[in-house]
């Protein structure tokens, strides 16, 4: 069972035999409540003034709260998972000690009025974004591609350049490609500079048929230590729908047409040979998820059961004094 709550993650994970014996235990919670409240039935009656002090605070109020059985049952149940270690608690935070490299394409398909109000200057939009969530210490550099990769900043902190050149990128229309394995080795020689881990994300709506080998340039990231995320532009239901119609036109007048498909094979393929992930993405939020996805982790927060046990304790007396001074029986 996960729980996701402001970006904690709790992971229960109890074996059927554990599971058992947090049933035979909590019974055992419940028992013992329903025969302490008999107990104090059984007293109060034999108490002399037990008429004067129903009508004053009345019969329920002589009894223990049901509030103390819920947080027992609680209690007992935290303290059996971390007891156990059939709880785990992850916390999503930005990764640390990482710089990045953004490859952006920048073919004439990224024209496509799909998106808001074109692919490349939503791409851009979410860029600029993302850039503003990250670490202060992380340095980036951005590549732009088409038929060929082209280096547009060094690997810098200075966030001011880097933005101004991914405002000012426009589509190379002339071009005739997407050369994928090139904007990988043209990271890769920018990355090799860096200390740190290092990323890089590739945002395309195509496939790899311009430029070096997809291969070599994988051989090439892997023995630099890069990990890739790619980000696939999917075409949304409009564009499809566009398209469809111009096939019909172009068949008609005896065009070949052939509208250029992402490959998602392909970057599948290349985010998981070097550790990454691939995002298919059909509309703006699935984008934006996207670059967010990237740049935070779940990091497993270690539960010392000693610790934890002895907290939980404390807790249990605290607020079984708390609720009995408030909700329990005279």
């Amino acid at each position: 069972m996960e729980i996701d709550l402001l970006g904690i993650k709790i992971v229960i994970n109890l074996p059927w035999r554990s599971l058992g014996m947090l049933i035979l235990l909590l019974g055992i919670v419940v028992a013992s409540y329903i025969l302490m409240v008999r107990m104090r039935k059984q007293r109060i009656l034999k108490f002399a003034n037990f008429y004067t002090l129903k009508k004053i605070h009345g019969y329920k109020s002589l009894l223990p709260s049901p509030f103390l059985l819920i947080m027992k049952l609680i209690t007992v149940t935290l303290l059996f998972l971390v007891a156990t270690e059939s709880i785990q608690v992850s916390i999503v935070r930005p990764v640390a000690n990482t710089d990045f490299c953004i490859a952006i394409d920048t073919s004439p398909t990224m024209l496509l009025p799909d998106y808001e109000p074109n692919r490349i200057e939503f791409a851009k939009k979410t860029i600029l974004e993302w850039i503003n969530q990250l670490p202060g210490a992380s340095k980036l550099c951005v590549i732009k591609f088409s038929d060929k990769a082209i280096p547009l900043t060094p690997l810098t902190l200075n966030t001011f350049e880097i933005k101004n050149k991914i405002e000012s990128l426009t589509v190379d229309t002339n071009a005739s490609g997407t050369a994928i394995g090139e904007a990988i080795f043209t990271a890769s020689g920018i990355l090799r500079e860096s200390e740190k881990q290092r990323f890089l994300i590739i945002i395309t709506d195509g496939e790899n048929n311009a430029g070096r080998n997809l291969t070599l340039a994988l051989k090439e990231a892997l023995d630099k230590n890069i990990i890739i995320y790619t980000v696939g532009i999917g075409i949304t239901n409009e564009t499809k729908e566009l398209i469809k119609e111009l096939e019909k036109v172009a068949k008609r007048k005896g065009i070949e047409f052939s509208f250029p498909k992402l490959d998602e094979k392909g970057l599948r393929k290349i985010s998981e040979e070097t550790g990454g992930k691939f995002f298919f993405v059909t509309n703006e939020t699935a984008f934006e998820e996207a670059m967010k996805n990237i740049i935070v982790k779940n990091e497993r927060i270690p539960l010392n059961s000693d610790y934890y046990v002895l907290l939980f304790i404390s807790i249990l007396i605290a607020l079984e004094l708390l609720i009995f001074s408030k909700f329990g029986a005279l």
